[in-house]
């Protein structure tokens, strides 16, 4: 009895942390993914000379993980099959990705002297100062654990840093 005992308490930690493990490995994909679209804007603008607004507002991609199971899903779709309204803009930034996705996406640009917007998110308001030069706004948001609290992501081209907020 006392073995059988002891084995359960191991697999009960052993669990706990593992499902620890996944739930960060889980977060870093949303800074991974953050920092790789700040990248791909920025070589868009190296081309193009202006950042590529990709995102309709409140349209989060691939999907809004409040509203769809917390499951990977594929980041980019199948060319022409028109799963989803900003497909043709993200097909044209094309961040790094490997594999599928956890979190959802926005990314907001504009120019210079203009008023700097992004889509309504969750989490804290953020009050933007006008832009000096054109700007581009990221945000993500995930369930990470399957709780129903999520993770934000939030960063923009004012600056490299990246604004976490942890809802659980």
């Amino acid at each position: 009895m006392v073995v059988v005992v002891i084995m359960g308490i191991l697999a009960t930690v052993g669990f706990a942390s593992l499902r620890k493990q996944s739930n960060a490995a889980w977060q870093a994909e949303g800074l991974s993914m953050v920092q790789s679209i700040r990248a791909a804007e920025e070589r868009w603008r190296a081309e193009h000379m202006m950042y590529l607004n990709v995102s309709t507002p409140d349209l989060w991609y691939p999907t809004d993980p409040r509203t769809t199971p917390r499951k990977l899903n594929p980041f980019y779709y199948e060319p022409g099959t028109g799963k989803h309204a900003n497909q043709e803009d993200w097909l044209r930034l094309r961040p790094t990705v490997s594999g599928g996705v956890r979190f959802g996406y926005l990314v907001n640009a504009g120019y210079a002297d203009g008023t700097m917007t992004a889509a309504s998110a969750p989490g804290p308001s953020v009050t933007w100062p006008t832009p000096p030069d054109n700007w581009f706004v990221i945000q993500a948001i995930g369930d990470t654990d399957g709780d129903g609290g999520c993770v934000y992501y939030r960063a923009s081209s004012l600056d490299g840093e990246v604004f976490v907020q942890d809802s659980d």
